[in-house]
Formats: C-alpha cells, structure tokens, sequence
C-alpha cells in the first residue's frame, strides 16, 4: 500500500493546502478508511474562517464515508471492503459521563476534522467502535450526510416528541429537512416551518410539513390550526441560531413547551428574552452529537423512516473545496467531496 496520500490541509484563516502527506497508521483496535465522499458543513466554514479554537494545521472532514482499507489486531465486528460511515466524535470512556453511560456529554471527548486529522483526505484512521456498516440500499454519495442527521436525532430524542405534538421547525438547511422528518416519523401530528429561500419549499414538502411562512412573516403561522389547538407549537426547534430566530422560537411556543436551540450562526445571543422562559415555564434543550443512537439512525434509514438520497445536490473534487469555503452563501442544500471512485 501506498505510504502517502494527498490530503486538504487547513493551515489558519482562509488558508487550505491540497499537501501529499502520509498515510495514517493505525493501532490496536482501529480501522483504516478509505474515504469515498465527505461532506461540507457550517462548521468546516468557521474552522476555515479561524472561528474555531483549535491550533492549525490539521485536516478538516468531519462527515465521512468510505471502504475498510485495513483493520488493527482486536478488531472483530469489522472487515476490509466494508462499506462504513464513521462518528467522529470519540468519547474518551473514562470520565464520568462516559462511565455512566452518557458519552455524548464526554469531557474530554476528541473529534476526527475537529481536533484531530479527519475526513478531507484519501484515507483517515477511526476506533472500530465509532466505525458502521452501511446498508447495501444505501448509495455512497447518501451515507455522506448520515452524521448531520444523527445530531438532530438526538436532539429530538433528548426532548421528545408526543403523539399529537405541533411542532415548528425554524430553517430551511438540510438539518431543518431532517427535523421535520424526524419530527413525523415520532408521532408529530403536524410540522409547520419558517423557511428563508422558496426553492426549498418542495424539498421541506417531501420531508413531511405541512404549514410554511417566510422567516420574515413567521407570525402568518399563529393562525394556522397547528398553532391554535394548544396556544402555541408543543416543541420549537430553531435550526438557525441567530438572535431573531431564538426569539421567535420564544414566541412561538406554548406555555409550558420544549425548544431546541441548535443552529449556530451567532457565537453569542443579543438580549436573550430569559423573562419570557421563566414566565411560559419552558424547557430548553441544547444537543451535538449523539453516539449512542447511530445505530438506530441507521436502521431507521434502512426502513425507510427516514429519506436522505435527496439531500446531498452538489458534489464537488478536492481542490474546488478551498474557493467553496469563501463564499459567503450556499445555492445548494449540501455539499459532498468526492475523494474515490
């Protein structure tokens, strides 16, 4: 095997490197991937910006899918050629949270395209344990954005969704599509959203809502039944995070409602409306990552619970990656790198 590969490295701000640099060696009890697709994020685009706090240079890549090149000693439930999708969130297993049962409050927890070498490369190492079949049915280019799906997931699961819930998605991203459908699939008797661009109207359609306003007229959906027949959405879940939209979810609930912060387009919040949370007696969750559900996101793929072939409308080759991060916006709804094949 090759003892180098060519890999994207983020040297600091808006300064990404197509580099030959060595492939990764692997230990006991780790797999080595050779990675099909990975995918775009918002955050690929804060680390690009230098809005993340740890030190260059490293390989970004968090959403990762690919083929089992090699398997470490200790290495059982996995073999060479199999298709994978990666966490790559690694929970440290010692501290507290991880003895007790709960790694996605690890402490100390390390993540590949985070903190540590990830998926913008032609092959990246993973523990086993955080390493997953794919189904057969699924398409490589699809298992790229199964990670961006298991951390609404596990939001929606943290505050859960009761038969007959309203609920109201605030974005139009593709972690909003997936809210919306994860939101039907556990028992919500309807799904309003306030989207932002018209052309993703029919993509939110398909995922299951039924209700839409612009963000900008947000209050059309008050009256709507969905929002009528408690006095405000069961559960809100804004997938923005800018300072209006955490506002509008406030407003939107109902007394004694959940919310679901999970969108991060502002670092800090101007004047949060803390009066009006202890007043509608709310309750607010604030989720990333999930491990402990994977496997069950996945079944629910394979059932075909929940739908992501369309999902990733763009694909692009390496070294289009760096002038994709500059730009301000994104026409589509997720991009995908394709690294082989």
């Amino acid at each position: 095997m090759t003892k180098t590969m060519q890999a994207l490295v983020w040297h600091g701000v808006g300064d990404l490197r197509s580099e030959e640099v060595p492939v990764p060696r692997i230990g006991a009890k780790e797999v080595l991937v050779k990675v099909r697709y990975a995918g775009i994020c918002a955050t690929d685009q804060e680390i690009f910006g230098g809005h993340y706090p740890y030190p260059a240079p490293y390989i970004p890549g968090h959403e990762i899918t690919g083929t089992i090149e090699e398997i470490g000693e200790g290495v059982e439930q996995l073999q060479v050629g199999d298709r994978v999708v990666i966490d790559p969130a690694i929970p440290c297993e010692t501290c507290r949270y991880c003895r007790n049962g709960r790694p996605e409050f690890c402490q100390h927890y390390r993540e590949l395209g985070i903190n540590e070498n990830g998926g913008w490369a032609q092959f990246v190492k993973a523990p086993a344990r955080c390493v997953y079949r794919i189904p057969d049915t699924l398409v490589d280019q699809s298992a790229a954005v199964i990670e961006p799906l298991v951390c609404p997931f596990g939001a929606v699961h943290a505050a859960g969704v009761e038969t007959g819930d309203h609920v109201l998605v605030i974005g139009d991203g593709p972690a909003a599509m997936y809210f919306v459908q994860i939101a039907r699939m556990m028992g919500a008797a309807s799904v309003s959203v306030s989207y932002k661009l018209d052309s993703r109207v029919p993509e939110l359609r398909k995922c299951g809502a039924v209700h839409f306003a612009e963000s900008k007229r947000i209050h059309e959906l008050t009256d709507t039944k969905a929002y009528q027949a408690h006095g405000g959405f069961d559960l809100v879940i804004d997938a923005v995070g800018y300072s209006e939209t955490i506002r509008q979810a406030i407003e939107m609930v109902r007394i004694g409602g959940r919310i679901i912060f999970y969108g991060l387009k502002e670092a800090e919040t101007n004047g949060f409306p803390h009066k009006e949370v202890i007043l509608k007696n709310l309750t607010l969750y604030g989720r990333t990552n999930a491990p402990a559900l994977w496997g069950k996101v996945i079944e629910c793929i394979e059932n075909g619970f929940l739908q992501i072939d369309f999902i990733p409308d763009q694909v692009v080759r390496p070294h289009e990656v760096a002038e994709l991060l500059a730009k301000p916006q994104w026409p589509w709804v997720k991009c995908i790198v394709k690294w082989s094949g």
